[in-house]
């Protein structure tokens, strides 16, 4: 159950920056309310994961918010994906890998 908390709060998390982008600049927008709200489910879920694990053990998952963050404003906004994106989107990944792998 802890795993799906954290996945879901990692992927809230995403997609509320997702939509911040879209309303950004307009308190009021619709997007910027969706995105407060993604972000407030993401926040609750997340303190359940940190409530069950070690700080230590948690924390690391974040780095998945900077993958899927590059990811989704490569497919839904039209930024530009460069090569030092997936460069730094991987170490980020491997990152983590070596973090649980040598727990």
């Amino acid at each position: 159950m802890t795993w799906l908390c954290a996945l879901f709060s990692v992927l809230f998390g995403s997609t509320g920056q997702l939509y911040l982008k879209l309303g950004s600049g307009r308190l009021f927008d619709l997007h910027t309310l969706v995105g407060i709200a993604f972000y407030g489910i993401s926040f609750l879920l997340w303190l359940k994961v940190l409530a069950a694990w070690p700080l230590s053990r948690a924390y690391p998952l974040l780095a998945a918010n900077f993958v899927l963050v590059a990811a989704f404003s490569a497919l839904f906004l039209h930024e530009p994906f460069s090569l030092g994106s997936l460069v730094g989107t991987a170490l980020c990944t491997l990152g983590v890998f070596f973090i649980g792998l040598f727990r």
